[in-house]
């Protein structure tokens, strides 16, 4: 069986969403001009959702800022300082507005959803779930390893992870970011690019975006996600199914959460 070979009821969806596309014979991917056309503008409207979803956040954030002062009672996490609150926000909620984003995106052109099916689970999606966690603690300790930082030094939890803060975090990491990540990139993204691409093309340009976008602290952390990145569009076409992926997403996540607790002591 081919390693990337759809689950046969996503094949025939697939099928189906290529034949309706224009300039498609319903026969393999679109061909030509139209099929470049398509792929950057896949590409770009992902990239457009990613920075709307995190320009949105920033101007609530600054326009909240110029608001008369709240009594502390009524602010959440009052131990924070106001500096402290933005940058938590900032790093929190701009995954909230990009779910919301893509799912008003998909609303916008019908027939083509997200991928929310009843996921197909064969033995070897199964098998990715449980050796994942070892795989990606593995490949980041390595690459640490490699950048000179200690791994046991650079998981250590910051000092402003504590309490509250700390939950808020781990649910960011674990349940928020994996859901709308997934939303983006095997959802609305992959299913505007398989109409256009092969299978293996369709999850490396999926992981190449994924990747991008989490590049913003430097290499480090988009080399770091790079296979995760892979492996998730494989689970896409494994299973047919966004289930899956978000939570192999959330394993993924919460393995990191789980070795930084535990580094930190």
């Amino acid at each position: 069986m081919p390693l990337l070979k759809p689950a046969a009821r996503h094949s025939a969806s697939v099928s189906r969403t290529v034949a309706a596309a224009p300039g498609s014979d319903g026969s393999g991917p679109e061909r030509g001009p139209r099929r470049g056309l398509g792929i950057a503008t896949a590409v770009g409207r992902a990239l457009l959702l990613q920075l709307a979803a995190f320009g949105i956040v920033l101007g609530c954030v600054a326009a909240a800022g110029r608001l008369p002062g709240l009594p502390p009672g009524l602010l959440p996490f009052p131990g924070l300082s106001g500096n402290e609150r933005a940058l938590l926000a900032l790093t929190v909620l701009p995954h909230a507005a990009l779910a919301l984003l893509v799912l008003l995106a998909s609303r916008l052109r019908p027939g083509t959803g997200l991928g929310f099916a009843h996921p197909a689970l064969p033995r070897r999606a199964l098998l990715l779930m449980l050796l994942w966690p070892a795989a990606q603690l593995a490949w980041t300790a390595g690459l640490l390893l490699l950048a000179g930082q200690p791994p046991a030094r650079a998981w250590r939890l910051s000092p402003f992870l504590t309490g509250s803060v700390f939950w808020a975090w781990a649910l960011w990491l674990v349940v928020l970011a994996p859901l709308a990540e997934e939303m983006l990139f095997r959802g609305d993204l992959f299913v505007r690019l398989r109409p256009l691409l092969s299978p293996a093309g369709t999850v490396a340009a999926a992981a190449a975006v994924f990747v991008l976008c989490h590049a913003e602290r430097g290499l480090l952390q988009p080399v770091s996600v790079l296979p995760l990145g892979v492996a998730l569009g494989v689970m896409r076409l494994w299973t047919g199914s966004l289930w899956p992926c978000i939570a192999l997403h959330a394993v993924s996540n919460g393995t990191v959460v789980l070795a930084r607790v535990w580094t930190t002591g």
